[in-house]
C-alpha cells in the first residue's frame, strides 16, 4: 500500500471504529427488509406487465450504493464512513 493511500488507518482509534462497525451492522440489518421491499414491488410491476418502475429502481440502485459503501468501510476496505458521514455520489444513468 502506498504511504499517499487515502485508506491508511491509525490503529489509534479502534474503539471508534468498533463502535462504528455495530452501528452499521445494525442498519445493515434493517437495510435488508428495504431491499426486499424494493424486489418485491418490482416484481409485483413485472408480473403485471407494467416492467420496472424508474422512481423504485432508483431506490434500489441507491440502498445498494450504500450497502456497498458500508461494507468497504466494515472490511477495512475503506476508511471513508458511510451516510451520513457521506453524501453519495449518485448514478448519472438513474438521474432525471
Amino acid at each position: 500500500m502506498d504511504e499517499g493511500d487515502a485508506t491508511v488507518f491509525d490503529p489509534g482509534n479502534f474503539f471508534v471504529r468498533l463502535f462504528y462497525i455495530v452501528a452499521y451492522l445494525a442498519i445493515i440489518g434493517f437495510v435488508r427488509f428495504i431491499l426486499w421491499g424494493v424486489l418485491l414491488v418490482q416484481l409485483g410491476l413485472h408480473l403485471i406487465g407494467s416492467g420496472p418502475h424508474p422512481a423504485v429502481q432508483r431506490l434500489g440502485w441507491l440502498v445498494s450504493d450504500y450497502v456497498y459503501h458500508v461494507w468497504l468501510y466494515l472490511t477495512y476496505n475503506s476508511n471513508e464512513r458511510p451516510f451520513p458521514f457521506r453524501v453519495s455520489s449518485g448514478n448519472p444513468a438513474l438521474r432525471d
